[in-house]
């Protein structure tokens, strides 16, 4: 079980947009400060809004929060998209090219993919013939 991130418990509290938000605007190597009062021209008011900043200074008073980035998010996003790729036959070689991926990664991320069971291991997949967009539909 993985633990919960500084990003996952600042989201549980002002929301996974607003998390979001900060995420983007102080990333890992920019802390945030939580003020212990909100003022409502602050930047951090600007960007999440006044209720969410109000909350998030009740929970972390005058704290410097390190918010992890959110790339996880786009290497999510693309081991579904190459899930869904590989459901629909694609082969690997035409997914790497797709994702501009060596086919040994592409060959990797399925494995990975079949022992977290989110892609039914099937013989020979990943070998079949490039499909044209006609017949992916």
């Amino acid at each position: 079980m993985s633990k919960n991130t500084t990003l996952d418990d600042v989201a549980a509290i002002i929301g996974f947009t607003a998390a979001a938000k900060l995420s983007a605007w102080f990333p890992n190597h920019v802390n945030l400060y939580v003020p212990i009062t909100v003022d409502e021209d602050s930047r951090l008011t600007k960007l999440i809004g006044i209720s969410a900043a109000k909350r998030l200074s009740e929970n972390f008073p005058g704290e410097h929060l390190a918010i992890p980035s959110m790339s996880f998010y786009s290497r999510e996003h693309r081991r579904a998209e190459i899930a869904r790729m590989l459901e629909h036959e694609f082969s690997t070689a035409d997914i790497a090219i797709h994702f501009a991926m060596s086919e040994r990664r592409i060959q990797q991320i399925q494995r990975e993919l079949e022992v977290a069971g989110l892609l039914r291991p099937v013989l020979g997949r990943g070998k079949a013939q490039a499909k044209t967009p006609q017949e992916n539909g």
